[in-house]
This record gives C-alpha cells, sequence and structure tokens, in this order.
C-alpha cells in the first residue's frame, strides 16, 4: 500500500479524493482513510463505513485490478447520503 501514496494517479475534490494504481491482480483492493479532520475515532469510524458501503454498494461498477485509496474529510460525513453518493459516483466516472 505504501506504493499506492508514492506511484499514484489522484481523483476527486475535497471532501473526497481517491488515489489509483494498478496492481495486475484479477480484484481491485480498498483502503479507507479519513483525515486528521476527523477529531475523535467515532467520527473516522463512521467516515469508513459510509465508504465502505459506498463500495459494496457500487463494487461491480469498480474496475479490477486495482489498489485505491478513498481519502475524505470530515465534511464528508455531514453531507446528506444522496450527496455522498453523486460525490462518489462523479469520482468513479474519472476512474481510468
Amino acid at each position: 500500500m505504501q506504493e499506492l501514496f508514492r506511484q499514484n494517479r489522484k481523483m476527486g475534490r475535497p471532501p473526497m479524493r481517491w488515489l489509483v494504481r494498478k496492481n495486475g491482480l484479477p480484484f481491485a483492493s480498498f483502503l479507507f482513510c479519513p483525515d486528521k479532520t476527523h477529531k475523535t475515532a467515532v467520527l473516522r469510524n463512521r467516515s469508513k463505513r459510509i465508504l465502505r458501503e459506498l463500495v459494496r454498494k457500487y463494487l461491480s461498477s469498480i474496475p479490477v485490478g486495482y489498489d485505491c485509496a478513498l481519502l475524505v474529510q470530515k465534511d464528508f460525513a455531514k453531507l446528506s447520503k444522496e450527496d455522498r453518493e453523486v460525490l462518489f459516483l462523479s469520482v468513479l466516472k474519472q476512474f481510468p
């Protein structure tokens, strides 16, 4: 995963960004990273739960063979469910 942060393609805009790198495997792997603006573990875990649910819901739309890091700020969890989905899908359209 360290290579993902060194050599990657950045997509999206705050409050959600994706770092993507080819891994050459027949599946996609995900890393969920709330940033330091989340003051407590409760807020970080909530953001991770939301991201995991979005990935589960749209997994069939995500190409295989990539490592993905999803970076979110605290404002992501404050968005409405519909706005989060729109943001997620807009970044997914930029996927290589």
